[in-house]
């Protein structure tokens, strides 16, 4: 959402440009958090760092062999 489509709704013509920016930018950082939240309670989401570590420590051992 851009500045101009915020600040088209209703009540939020008055803030200013900086304003509208800083509250799209703390409403996606909301958004964020409250997805990997819901993802994480209903498991939708496969946390995928322990294959990417163990990738690494396999490349590790192929290199000392």
């Amino acid at each position: 959402m851009t500045v101009e489509e915020f600040k088209s709704y209703p009540d939020c013509g008055g803030y200013t440009d900086e304003q509208a920016n800083q509250i799209l930018i703390s409403l996606e950082k909301l958004a964020v958090v409250l997805f990997d939240y819901t993802c994480q309670q209903n498991g939708i989401v496969i946390d995928n760092q322990l294959i990417v570590s163990s990738n690494e420590e396999i490349d590790k051992q192929n290199l000392a062999a």
